[in-house]
């Protein structure tokens, strides 16, 4: 539900590492990166509401053994996306999320087949009303009290964001207005964080390739980290210093191998003698977040049929998954 509600992929953001700018905005005097970086956690602890437009999209293309064949015609490309348009009230424990996905498959010889769903959700003190794509509402309980869920500004993404400032190193690369507001444009240097990241990335895309844990998955540390780029870019009102936008491109090889394989009889993972290659996947994901309207009043209300919805317990669901 969460990741509805914010598309949570890859967010990995700053910190200032010392550079300075002069400001368009504001009281106008140069700003050096702490100062910048204090401001920014400041605003940020003080956000009463905001809204946040999400999209992601990651492209995976899979050169099948060639064999007689040329690449092109062993080409499998895989295209999975989602948007979410949020709306998050903090001091009113309010949250509406509107979301959709879709993937398409394209395989040699045969005609795409696009998939695609909706959902909608609302988060009111500790319930969460969630509408599928055909329609039909469910409302989960959380036992816990309302301040529990929402304090520490666990849905403060702009919170989140700006605490990983201090994770990171930046530079400042330029000015840009977003949605007209006058941002600083920041480049975020990659960390040892980021590749270890890259490394879980690159192996569940693999795991996912071959059925894992029915089959275990190798790659190549050495291909993925030569075949790796990636960049991520922040924005930050010169004015409220409060992040406008987000933005990370991540793309990758890698050739799987399956090494080894579950025992049906002993349900133990049992190594192979011989791997056997899967042929080159290449990975391209992009993710883009937006934050506009903080502190701007907010109306968020279920609807009538969401408040009709029989309210479900977590030990409900876990008996039932369990019948």
């Amino acid at each position: 539900m969460k990741r509805l509600l914010f598309v949570l992929m890859l967010i990995a953001v700053v910190a200032f590492s010392g550079c300075t700018e002069k400001s368009s905005g504001g009281n106008g005097k140069d700003l050096n990166a702490t100062e910048i970086k204090m401001q920014a956690i400041k605003s940020a602890e003080n956000l009463s509401t905001y809204n946040l437009t999400s999209s992601m999209k990651q492209t995976l293309k899979f050169n099948a053994p060639a064999g007689n064949n040329t690449a092109n015609d062993n080409l499998t490309v895989i295209i999975e996306s989602a948007t979410t348009a949020a709306s998050v009230d903090l001091t009113g424990f309010k949250a509406k999320a509107i979301g959709s996905t879709s993937n398409t498959l394209e395989m040699p010889g045969q005609a795409a087949n696009t998939s695609s769903s909706e959902a909608m959700l609302y988060q009111i003190g500790n319930s969460t009303y969630v509408r599928d794509g055909s329609g039909n509402w469910t409302h989960l309980v959380d036992p816990r009290a309302a301040q529990e869920i929402w304090g520490d500004g666990s849905n403060n993404q702009v919170k989140a964001l700006t605490e990983q400032i201090n994770q990171s190193e930046w530079e400042i690369i330029g000015s840009e207005k977003i949605g007209g507001v006058d941002s600083y444009k920041l480049k975020i240097m990659p960390g040892s964080g980021e590749f270890y990241n890259l490394y879980n990335t690159a192996f569940g895309v693999a795991a996912k390739m071959t059925q894992y844990p029915m089959f275990m998955p190798s790659i190549n540390s050495t291909e993925l980290n030569e075949s790796s780029k990636m960049e991520k870019l922040i924005w930050i009102s010169k004015e409220t210093y409060l992040p406008t936008k987000y933005q990370s491109s991540l793309s990758f090889d890698i050739t799987p191998s399956i090494i080894g394989g579950m025992d049906p009889n002993t349900g133990n993972m049992i190594r192979f003698n011989q791997s056997m290659s899967l042929g080159k996947v290449s990975v391209n994901i992009e993710t883009t977040d937006e934050y506009t309207g903080f502190d701007a009043p907010l109306q968020i209300a279920p609807p009538e049929e969401a408040l009709k919805a029989k309210s479900i317990l977590p030990s409900q669901i876990q008996l039932t998954s369990a019948a």
